[in-house]
């Protein structure tokens, strides 16, 4: 059952209709008094979060609590309004984040702002895009890493014709012929009746991140990337076995999000670059992985979803510190850069280990100056090797 304390669905969407009869009197409100403009908002928060009050259609997640964090355009959605609307979610505390929109061009403030709400225990979910047909572009912030990106399959479990392809693809849901409120006003159908099928990666997109609030209800002890990696990871596999580009991991199924066993947590994310970890971009240092005892942490990458864990490590004056990378699943490897270092793509490492396979990875590094030095460890992969890190899986020894 919805409580006044469940996890709450942030819609990023344009003003939703809070006159209807799916909205009004449910759990779904809107940041915003503005005017409705068009379908969109009020269509994507009743996929998610339309009640059981025996009017025309049921959300995923029936009766969720959900937040139209409002955008003014759904037909141009700037950096700057997804940014805010992003940002008006975050502090409403949402749990998921619903984003049924994007853009070929990559957008800085909205990623980090996708990162600080990561930060802030929120899954981001993401339409992967209507424009296959189109040259199959990239879009963001589906594209983005710790973004959840969802395509859409039609009645046969296939991908549409219109859904991206990527290897930035989780999963998939239902797509085509979908039922949703829609204001009178912008009804697209001979019938004005206040609801309509539509089509599109949009109408997708807010099953899954309802399914996930579901999940982190009915699982509490399960961690938010537990939550989304249940989801993602218990979906129903269709077409060829196993991950395929334009279905993900497979089909929506909630089934088997609730009951599949959840893979190790990811602690400490976001740290997917020294940015993140060394205070320039929340404001304080991540808090030192090794000071001098030893330390063991348990992680995964993703060569899309979460490439590179960054993590710091202090030596004291005349120590040394010894590393050892244990890969559990995939194959990551290793890298130590200097205190001086500002980003582990732009900056040459001081150490590296990059064995093949399940070899354990070793670096020691020695503190030959005359006060404590921090240093950043990186784990990731050497793209020489040319692979794939879906869902690799490692320990990372510090002593």
């Amino acid at each position: 059952p919805v409580t006044p304390t469940s996890p709450l669905i942030g819609i990023v969407d344009t003003q939703i209709d809070i006159g209807h009869p799916e909205i009004a009197g449910s759990n779904i409100a809107t940041a915003s008094g503005a005017a409705v403009r068009d379908f969109h908002g009020t269509a994507t928060s009743t996929v998610a979060a339309a009640p059981a009050n025996g009017v025309g259609m049921l959300g995923i997640w029936p009766g969720a609590r959900a937040l139209d964090a409002t955008v003014p355009d759904g037909l141009s959605i700037s950096c700057a309004d997804s940014t805010r609307a992003i940002g008006q979610a975050i502090r409403a505390g949402a749990a998921v984040i619903n984003m049924s929109y994007g853009s070929p061009t990559k957008c800085v403030a909205e990623e980090q702002q996708l990162l600080r709400a990561v930060q802030a225990g929120a899954v981001p979910v993401a339409a992967a895009g209507n424009e296959f047909e189109r040259g199959n572009p990239l879009e963001y912030p589906a594209s983005l890493a710790h973004v959840i990106t969802v395509g859409a399959v039609g009645p046969d479990d296939k991908p549409t014709g219109f859904s991206n392809e990527s290897g930035a693809v989780d999963l998939s849901a239902p797509g085509v012929g979908i039922l949703t409120a829609v204001p009178g006003g912008f009804d697209p159908d001979a019938t004005k009746d206040g609801f309509s099928f539509v089509d599109g990666t949009s109408f997708a997109s807010p099953m899954v991140a309802a399914a996930i609030a579901w999940v982190r209800a009915a699982r509490p002890e399960l961690t938010p990337f537990q939550a989304a990696q249940v989801v993602r990871l218990g979906a129903r596999d269709v077409g060829e076995p196993g991950y395929e580009d334009g279905t993900g991991f497979g089909v929506l199924h909630m089934p088997g999000a609730l009951t599949r066993e959840p893979p190790a947590d990811d602690p400490l994310e976001p740290n997917d670059d020294i940015r993140y970890v060394d205070g320039r971009a929340f404001g304080k240092p991540a808090r030192p992985l090794y000071k001098g005892r030893a330390k063991t942490i348990a992680a995964v990458a993703d060569f899309t979803e979460d490439p590179v864990d960054v993590y710091r490590v202090k030596v004291a004056a005349g120590s040394r510190v010894r590393l050892a990378l244990f890969p559990t699943a995939g194959d990551p490897d290793l890298f130590v850069f200097d205190s001086a270092a500002r980003s582990v793509g732009e900056s040459r490492s001081l150490r590296s280990s990059s064995r093949r396979g399940s070899a354990t990875e070793r670096i020691n590094v020695r503190n030959r100056r005359g006060r404590t030095r921090t240093y950043y460890v990186a784990v990731g992969f050497d793209s020489d090797k040319q692979v794939e890190l879906f869902n690799a899986g490692y320990r990372l020894r510090a002593r």
